[in-house]
């Protein structure tokens, strides 16, 4: 089982295989005509959004490409432009970070038929990030009303047990494990702000082990991103053999056929998103663009904005 990357990170001049869309991921669209305005100006690429990333690679030579995972996002930017070669085009700005390193990228749109690439990001975006809760690990989150896991859409309990103790802090706690198609939820008896939400797609093994408490539940998640190492959760009780079993076979399943959230409701918020660019325009300053870059460029420094060495070492870029 690999780790989820493809939301994470920032990745340059990526393999045949890391173009590939891993499981669970769907291709949500794909538009031609767009161009690399930082690194690969006055060239024409493919321009594909998924539920995970966006994707940008050339139609002159594929092993030129972009993948920026959304969680990488940290703003973006449309605009209407005006260019002497194209006419009106739209620009898509993205304003990243991974580790400490700051990137910009623009992609333009060369034609009136991909002047959509500014509506139907903002519309994944939101998408993205109202469905968090089942790609991320959550500590301490808004999850429990009443006693009761607050389930996400297409969510089902699967079993839920009681009198289950957490070891994962110096003092024991005893809650209640919720265990879903799509997630694990521990939560403390006393109080519904304790707890941890670790969806399958973050969790790296299962696993029964001796503690100083005797035989746990253990289960190791991959590590996230900017972090060294993951989480380790230990859990004990009376039905520990049960829960092995249910948790291994239930992590098998949702590996072989992930469901990231997205899916099911990205044609809403793209539909609405749509609605709303027919009655506003999304910059009435129309602006002639003239290209910085004169040349190919196919250094990563193209796109930074501020850098830290060590944090170039792990993007992955191939001159």
């Amino acid at each position: 089982m690999e780790p989820i990357w493809q939301n994470s990170e920032i990745r340059f001049d990526c393999s045949t295989s890391q173009l590939k869309s891993r499981k669970g991921e769907k291709i949500i669209d794909t538009m031609n005509n767009i161009e690399d305005t930082k690194g690969n100006p006055d060239e024409s690429g493919t321009f594909k959004f998924t539920n995970l990333r966006v994707l940008w690679y050339s139609d002159t030579n594929s092993s030129i490409n972009l993948s920026i995972g959304y969680d990488t996002i940290t703003g973006f930017e449309i605009k209407s432009n005006y260019s002497a070669t194209y006419g009106n085009t739209q620009a898509l700005t993205l304003k990243c970070k991974h580790g400490t390193s700051k990137f910009e990228f623009i992609f333009t749109s060369k034609n009136k038929e991909t002047n959509r690439i500014g509506p139907l990001f903002q519309g994944i975006q939101q998408a993205y990030e109202s469905t968090k809760l089942y790609r991320d690990i959550r500590m301490r989150g808004a999850i429990i009303q009443d006693k009761d896991l607050t389930l996400l859409p297409q969510e089902t309990i699967v079993n839920k047990y009681n009198n289950i103790w957490n070891l994962s802090s110096e003092s024991n706690n005893i809650g209640t494990l919720v265990i879903t198609n799509i997630r694990v939820v521990w939560y403390h008896n006393a109080s519904d702000n304790f707890n941890a939400s670790l969806p399958y797609i973050q969790i790296k093994s299962v696993k029964k082990k001796d503690s100083k408490s005797g035989p746990a539940l253990v289960i190791e998640t991959f590590s996230q991103a900017g972090e060294s190492k993951g989480y380790t959760m230990g859990f004990q009780s009376d039905q520990l053999g049960n829960m092995l079993q249910e948790l291994t076979k239930l992590h098998k399943l949702y590996y072989q056929n992930p469901y990231f959230g997205i899916e099911g409701i990205i044609e809403e918020r793209i539909s609405a998103s749509k609605n709303e660019e027919d009655h506003k325009r999304i910059d009435d300053d129309i602006e002639v663009v003239e290209s910085e870059y004169n040349e190919r460029n196919h250094n990563i420094m193209s796109y930074m904005t501020s850098a830290s060495g060590k944090d170039v070492k792990f993007l992955e870029f191939k001159f």
